[in-house]
């Protein structure tokens, strides 16, 4: 019994403490949540890299407000860790300075050119991106540094 009592204490004031305390996740918003995050991430796939979703309760109903801001696009795209000859290869199909900005058009890009690099016996086929993002001009550095 002696035993039984601090652990039954335990217990309540668990159960107690839990209850007093408001959870701000619940299904209902866990899926508003997601929402939001999918037509964030549709915005993005698109090239606006500042978009930004909230959620208004309008009535009965809640209200998906998209600020997008501004379209991003390719500033420059660097290659490091091939031969010079390679670079200009591997620079003819690249996203060009002024086309909009997509991980997407990226991706496929490098993918394609660690491929043809691995067919050609190229040592370095395997590739690494990085992006840096300038908010206030909007535009987007890439540099795919390959291995």
């Amino acid at each position: 019994m002696r035993k039984a009592l601090p652990i039954a204490l335990v217990f309540v004031s668990c159960i107690v403490f839990g209850q007093d305390r408001p959870s701000g996740w619940t299904d209902k918003n866990n899926g508003q949540e997601y929402a939001a995050y999918m037509l964030q991430t549709t915005y993005y796939e698109r090239g606006y890299m500042s978009a930004h979703v909230n959620i208004r309760r309008s009535g009965q109903e809640d209200v998906f407000v998209v600020s997008p801001g501004p379209l991003f696009h390719f500033k420059d795209v660097k290659i490091v860790g091939l031969p010079q000859n390679l670079i200009q290869e591997v620079m003819k199909d690249a996203p060009k300075r002024g086309d909009v900005y997509t991980a997407a058009r990226v991706n496929n890009w490098v993918a394609q050119e660690e491929k043809r690099l691995a067919t050609t016996g190229t040592k370095q086929n395997s590739a690494r991106q990085e992006m840096q993002l300038d908010h206030q001009a909007a535009f987007v550095n890439v540099t795919v540094r390959f291995q």
